[in-house]
């Protein structure tokens, strides 16, 4: 379980809140899973190892899958922002990307992602 600290106490993000997290990032509406890939960055910081793997993974597929250019952008910036927990292993996936089809800079996120 990773933890949080909020005004001097310590709190945990449940693993209820990491599978809505994983829920949400598969949404059908886009806005939700960008909005749940932001949500992810914004607790990075307290994610345990594991925690942090499963949601690279978990972002990583979703990352693959996508078709909303804001999803994606969320999505990838999340992977970055788990940094060290992002193992290669677990974001491989983005391999499948093309990264010149990306729009913007995306396909430098994915590089340097990979390049991790």
């Amino acid at each position: 379980m990773a933890l949080l600290i909020r005004e001097g106490i310590l709190m945990s993000v449940s693993a209820s809140r990491l599978l809505a997290f994983m829920r949400n990032v598969a949404a059908p509406d886009p806005k939700v899973r960008e909005s749940a890939a932001d949500e992810v960055t914004d607790l990075v910081s307290v994610y345990s190892l594991a925690d942090g793997r499963v949601l690279a993974g978990v972002l990583a597929a979703a990352a693959e899958c996508e078709t909303d250019p804001a999803a994606l952008e969320a999505q990838l910036n999340a992977i970055i922002q788990l940094g060290s927990l992002a193992e290669p292993e677990m974001v491989a996936r983005l391999r499948a990307l093309d990264i010149e089809r990306l729009p913007g800079e995306l396909g430098d996120y994915v590089e340097d992602i990979l390049e991790g």
